[in-house]
């Protein structure tokens, strides 16, 4: 395995779990003080209803981009006539450093928010907390990750997503379909907020 590979799945597998530990304790521990990303979003929805058409919009883009990458390897192209120029070799750890920096203010700000906020449960604070929260993961764990890859280029040790995805996909086909799959479901879960967990009519033989 490449060591850029490598890199790719530590750095997209650590954004994964960032995402999915405050995900799970909103989800799971009724005494959490922020929501879950679908009600922070739900949330947004109900103050501007066009948030639906934003997220929704997004989803559709990463998963076409997803399937896209998945043929092409990941390999990035200009105006759709072959790969790019092979970007220069690394000359410095500036990109490293960069990112590094981003983090620690992107995270520090956050932080601190959500420590001041945290004693307080009202409903009021936990929206805000959970726009925080999930604002500044978007932002830091997610934005810069994926500029500076598309950017940087080789000089940046870590591919993109989507990159890392086509990776991912040559070595365990099911893993690559598995995210696709788990995309279209968060489309339906957000566009139909809360689906699944809706009324749902039983019919019997008797029913029209």
């Amino acid at each position: 395995m490449r060591a850029r590979e490598r890199w790719g799945y530590a750095v997209w597998g650590a954004v994964a779990l960032v995402i999915a530990i405050p995900e799970l304790i909103a989800a799971i521990w009724e005494k959490a003080t922020w929501p879950t990303i679908s009600g922070t979003i739900a949330h947004l929805e109900e103050l501007w209803p066009p948030t639906a058409v934003v997220v929704v919009a997004a989803i559709v883009v990463i998963a076409v981009q997803a399937a896209k990458a998945s043929q092409t390897g990941g390999v990035r192209t200009v105006r759709g006539r072959g790969p790019a120029p092979a970007p220069t070799p690394p000359q410095s750890g500036r990109a490293e450093i960069l990112y590094s920096v981003f983090v620690f203010l992107g995270v520090l700000g956050p932080a601190v928010v959500a420590l001041v906020l945290s004693g307080d449960t009202s409903r009021h604070t936990k929206w805000i907390l959970g726009c925080v929260i999930y604002g500044s993961i978007g932002v830091v764990c997610i934005g810069f990750p994926s500029a500076i890859a598309y950017w940087g280029g080789k000089d940046v040790p870590f591919p993109g997503f989507f990159e890392t995805l086509a990776d991912l996909e040559h070595r365990w086909h099911w893993a690559a379909v598995a995210i696709l799959a788990g995309l279209v479901v968060l489309l339906i879960h957000l566009a139909l907020y809360p689906w699944p967990d809706v009324p749902h009519h039983n019919p019997t033989p008797t029913s029209p």
